[in-house]
């Protein structure tokens, strides 16, 4: 359903007559996106992943966080049709059965060497939700140029202090002047 909703957003886009268009996805979206990109990197001129999941397994399946580990094993007794909440923050992040058996089919560091276009890694190295290594050694099996760049201090969502999230929109903002 998430690859569905990115090409619906890319007709749109290319409906709008738009010539030159990124791809942008953070945390859980990070791994959509970078899945989209390498099956439609053509259509793209660039990508930029903050903190992505790169690779489900590590992240919800099987996570090697320790804190993640402790309450995933928990929750997976509790897993149902329903769903359960998986992060919970001020927007909890919802993992329903059918999406939750998805992501052990899915692996976005595997289509990463399949991308052509730029591509720009944005991740705190005090993630403690995604794990920071994977982003460090997935970047590399992408062909094209690319850039990991390591938000010093910063946590999931950038989070630390306004300076911390002050860096990431300016490296980001400089990134989109670079390929659009």
């Amino acid at each position: 359903g998430e690859l569905l909703d990115l090409e619906a957003a890319l007709n749109e886009v290319r409906r709008k007559k738009f010539q030159e268009i990124g791809i942008l996805g953070a945390s859980f979206g990070g791994g959509i996106a970078n899945i989209f990109a390498s099956k439609n990197w053509k259509k793209f001129d660039f990508l930029c992943l903050w903190y992505p999941v790169l690779n489900f397994d590590h992240t919800f399946i099987n996570p090697y966080l320790p804190w993640l580990k402790n309450r995933i094993k928990n929750m997976k007794s509790e897993l149902d049709e329903k769903g359960w909440t998986m992060l919970p923050n001020e927007r909890p992040f919802k993992i329903g059965k059918k999406l939750y058996d998805e992501m052990k089919e899915y692996f976005p560091y595997k289509e990463m060497e399949k991308i052509r276009i730029p591509t720009v890694i944005l991740h705190g190295d005090n993630d403690d939700y995604v794990p920071y290594e994977d982003s460090s050694k997935y970047i590399k099996s992408i062909k094209m140029k690319t850039e990991l760049l390591t938000i010093r201090g910063a946590g999931h969502g950038f989070s630390g202090s306004d300076t911390i999230k002050g860096q990431a929109i300016d490296k980001t903002v400089e990134v989109i002047k670079q390929y659009l």
